[in-house]
């Protein structure tokens, strides 16, 4: 929430060893002290970054990774990278990209590209990222909580910053008079980030992922005479396994003396 990092930004920056950050619908900016404070070594360890929704530009992804493209530091560990809704972000954004080797989750949607089937191509081809054509479970931010062990810091401060941001209660009344007449719209607890539906329809889904490397592509052997020569070949080399296992063993048997020398440490 954009109020609780406002609030306690000096006391966020003072985690370390975060693996997961959700931002999204934060309206952060590319000055957002936060971001500057990711590019940090302390913040190496972050593996999911989800920037969906924040109001990012070339600018704001050319200064976020800098440390990976030039000093290979920051977030050179990143495996799931969200910057969904945020169509500042052009084609020359995405190249900035190219520098996280190790991503396996990509998503893109509703960024300001011009050239999508160019893109397409240059991430496939330099990170290795393949296009999915249906949504990918790594960007549903329905389940995001705060865990680890200061969760309850954390809820502590998001209930404090709302408590103080409540209206006054003399517009209580009021309020309820106008929802009751349907003047206004009943206001949710749970913040819901408003997505830019026109530039999502505009690119469409543009989430890519990396896929897993199969054991598939050895021939198949057809002969049967062929098959059976291989099964007894599988039967030696198990049989031959087994024997240089049970002499390892043997010379590895440990005397009396050896486990007391052993215990003296």
């Amino acid at each position: 929430r954009y109020l609780v990092i406002s609030e306690k930004l000096e006391e966020i920056k003072s985690f370390r060893e975060l693996t997961c950050l959700d931002l999204s619908c934060c309206k952060l900016g590319d000055e957002h002290e936060l971001l500057e404070h990711l590019t940090k070594e302390g913040l190496s360890s972050v593996k999911q970054l989800l920037l969906k929704d924040n109001s990012l530009s070339d600018a704001g992804l050319r200064r976020m990774t800098a440390p990976v493209r030039v000093l290979k530091k920051g977030l050179e560990n990143l495996l799931v990278l969200d910057l969904s809704c945020n169509p500042k972000i052009t084609d020359v954004g995405i190249g900035y990209l190219l520098s996280f080797k190790k991503l396996n989750c990509l998503d893109i949607s509703g960024t300001g590209l011009k050239d999508v089937d160019a893109v397409i191509k240059r991430i496939q081809m330099q990170i290795g990222l393949v296009h999915s054509k249906v949504p990918l479970k790594e960007f549903d931010h329905s389940n995001c909580k705060t865990e680890g062990w200061a969760e309850q810091t954390v809820l502590q401060w998001e209930q404090a910053v709302m408590e103080a941001n409540k209206p006054q209660d003399n517009l209580g009344s009021r309020t309820a008079t106008l929802r009751f007449y349907g003047k206004t719209r009943r206001m949710e607890e749970v913040v819901k980030c408003t997505l830019v539906e026109a530039e999502t329809k505009a690119s469409g889904n543009l989430q890519f992922y990396k896929e897993k490397v199969q054991n598939c592509h050895l021939p198949l052997k057809k002969e049967v005479a062929g098959s059976h020569e291989l099964k007894n070949n599988r039967k030696r080399a198990l049989a031959e396994q087994e024997r240089e296992r049970t002499s390892k063993q043997k010379h590895l048997c440990l005397t009396v003396e050896d486990w007391d020398l052993l215990n003296t440490y």
